[in-house]
């Protein structure tokens, strides 16, 4: 059966009625559950088997059973660790029902149903007697319920709660306890996702002033997670060690606080400007503290090869389990060999931080609230995307070729600036098309600081508007799009407004490519391929079950910041098709197919997925949204870290060589917004 479902076009702005599978919302839960991702973390997988069999054994050398009770299991691969490490009994609850019913299929297809109970229930609602679902408390607790900022999924509840009522007083509970690490940087990179700068061009005149209001916004309390081990290090700088925290005591020996404020005292080892606090944690295993999971990044990483050309890939590669970023309230200039307080904040869910000089006076260390609009109107990527000197520059340097004293200009897309720089440098009218009240209070607030006299915010464009428009712009980056494709709202726009403008309208950009290209990506792959077996138990029922979800609920290509997931090109770069804003079609369709690469070598290489990504050019220039370099094949590619590109994984790996072929059919209706693209290997 299928069902009407409204979803919201990011081409044309509509929200649209859409088919779907009556189950759609069950099925994509089940697609991005990242089970998968996780259970193809070895380094986890082996570290909790460790220390299962270590409680095991020492509940066994008491002269007592083993009584396991597993929170969260999923698909019951730390019950089946504990069954075959010999406890006694286990009971394993799962809230998400069809990963329960999933689990149960998995432990009988592995030959220890009789020997796991799985309940379909959050453990907080667990009951111990007679009659309960469980007929006494459990004596060891393994769970695994963290995420980047490791209480998150509510860890500090589930601990609390199973220790109040599920487990006995002298418990061993896997992981045994946690620390979480923090570290002071300066970092512009990173600070250009949290702060709008000034907009200037190539002469570093200022063009536009960001707002006050919005260079003094103490931001946003949320998580930035990312693979840090990525960012160059070149780009920030350390102020300080790494500093030790919050600890928490898994064990159930001592309370854990659900919120406190630490303030421990650093020595600066840099001189410069406090920005950024990086934050990662470690999980002992054990209660001897012997076995240690770590997610700090490479330079901190305890397992890192610092003698190899990437230090980065030598240690465990995770994407549950990344590390996290915060923005300082305030920046603050610091001296080397000076000594400062960091302020480390906890509620029961998340974490902030201040960095305290002693002149800074703060009433309290409330967490962060947006004040100024951008935190809450505008994603972090897009943040950064305005960002990006490299690219408005070229904008702007077209811009003033292309204005006149007496030009209308007709700015598209109201998520960015470039229609209020071109009232600056010397339009005579300039009308924004906006329908966001966010994005509208932004764009009034840069009104008002920049003093524009000639700015128009409209919700739709007019024929007499139309009629008097000289130069239409579009910067094709919009706050609502994610996929690459989703920018062409600018070519559905013109291709609408197209017969009531003069033929002389100059149009910037003047047309975009998108291209693709064959990758071997480094991990990446391991969010979308099948387990079949993990750590020798049979996932193949947990496969099928993902697989078929995905069919109803994803789609087959999804966006992805490429420059935190390293691979190599392997294969030839290649147009798949082309956009002239000036002449568009309602209907712009290629297809084709491709040799994997011109050079005739026929060694064979690995490959795992598609990159493809859009190309705009401005004065016949080009503005990439992939990578930053042409790739060359064999090499690993250094992609654009203030957009997303699109990302095809393939189920398995195939061996290529140069003659191989791909094909692909793309197809761009500009009269309804639609966009598809396949991308497939000949056969």
């Amino acid at each position: 059966m299928q069902v009407f479902t409204q979803k919201r076009n990011p081409i044309t702005g509509g929200t649209e009625w859409d088919v779907q599978h009556e189950d759609y919302d069950y099925h994509q839960e089940i697609a991005r559950s990242a089970f998968a991702d996780m259970l193809h973390d070895t380094e986890r997988n082996k570290k909790y088997q460790r220390a299962l069999q270590l409680a095991i054994e020492k509940m066994h050398n008491l002269g007592k059973k083993a009584n396991v009770l597993d929170i969260g299991t999923g698909t019951g691969l730390l019950s089946i660790m504990a069954a075959r490490a010999g406890a006694d009994s286990i009971i394993a609850c799962e809230a998400f029902k069809p990963m329960a019913e999933c689990c149960i299929k998995i432990l009988e297809c592995n030959g220890v149903k009789h020997k796991i109970k799985v309940i379909p229930k959050r453990s907080t609602e667990l009951t111990v007697g007679e009659d309960g679902d469980m007929k006494e408390k459990a004596n060891i607790l393994v769970t695994e319920v963290f995420d980047t900022e490791l209480i998150g999924e509510g860890a500090i509840s589930t601990f609390t709660h199973a220790h109040k009522f599920l487990l006995e007083e002298d418990c061993i509970v896997i992981p045994d306890s946690a620390v979480i690490y923090a570290q002071v940087v300066e970092c512009p990179t990173l600070q250009k996702w949290n702060r709008l700068n000034d907009l200037a061009d190539e002469d570093l005149q200022i063009i536009l002033r960001t707002p006050q209001k919005m260079k003094d916004c103490s931001g946003s309390a949320a998580v930035h997670d990312l693979q840090l081990s990525q960012l160059p290090r070149l780009a920030f700088k350390e102020l300080s060690d790494q500093i030790p925290i919050f600890y928490y005591d898994w064990s159930g020996r001592s309370p854990i606080d659900r919120n406190r404020t630490v303030k421990q005292q650093f020595v600066v080892t840099n001189t410069g400007i406090a920005q950024i606090v990086f934050m990662w944690w470690e999980l002992n295993m054990d209660t001897e503290g012997k076995i240690c999971l770590s997610c700090a990044p490479w330079w901190a990483h305890p397992d890192v090869n610092l003698s190899c050309e990437r230090p980065q890939d030598s240690i465990p590669w995770r994407d549950h389990w990344m590390q996290a970023v915060y923005y300082l309230p305030k920046d603050i200039t610091v001296q080397k060999g000076s000594e400062l307080s960091l302020v480390s904040c906890q509620d029961e869910y998340s974490l902030w931080f201040y960095v305290d000089d002693g002149k800074t006076t703060y009433k309290n260390y409330k967490r962060p609230i947006c004040e100024c609009g951008i935190h809450m109107a505008l994603s972090r990527t897009h943040v950064s995307y305005l960002n990006d000197g490299r690219r408005s520059k070229r904008f702007l340097a077209q811009l003033r070729e292309d204005l006149h004293k007496d030009a209308v200009v007709l700015d598209l897309n109201g998520s960015s600036f470039i229609g209020l720089a071109s009232s600056r440098m010397g339009a005579k009218t300039v009308y924004v098309l906006e329908n966001s009240n966010l994005n509208i209070s932004i764009l009034n607030d840069y009104i008002k600081e920049n003093d524009l006299q000639n700015v128009q915010i409209i919700s739709e464009v007019t024929d007499d508007i139309l009629n008097s428009v000289t130069n239409v712009i579009g910067d094709p980056n919009f706050s609502s799009a994610i996929l690459p494709w989703e920018n062409l709202k600018i070519a559905y726009l013109l291709y609408k407004y197209r017969s009531k403008l003069r033929d002389s309208v100059v149009i910037m950009p003047d047309c975009c490519e998108f291209w693709a290209m064959p990758v071997e990506f480094q991990d990446l792959h391991k969010i979308r391929i099948p387990l079949n077996k993990c750590e020798g138990i049979d996932m193949t029922i947990f496969d099928n079950l993902v697989e078929s979800s995905r069919i109803i609920s994803d789609a087959d290509i999804e966006a992805q910041p490429l420059w935190e997931y390293p691979c190599i090109c392997r294969g030839e770069a290649r147009k798949i098709i082309e956009l002239n804003m000036s002449d568009l079609k309602p209907t712009i369709a290629s297809d084709g197919t491709y040799k994997v690469s011109d050079n005739e070598d026929n060694d064979a290489n690995p490959v795992n997925g598609f990159a493809i990504w859009s190309v705009w050019r401005v004065g016949g220039k080009p503005i990439s949204s992939g990578p930053i370099d042409w790739p060359n094949v064999g090499q690993r590619v250094v992609w654009d870290m203030h957009t997303r590109q699109a990302v095809k994984i393939l189920k398995k790996s195939s061996s290529i060589n140069s003659a191989d072929k791909w094909n692909y059919q793309v197809a761009c209706d500009l009269k309804t917004g639609e966009f598809s693209l396949n991308i497939n290997w000949e056969q």
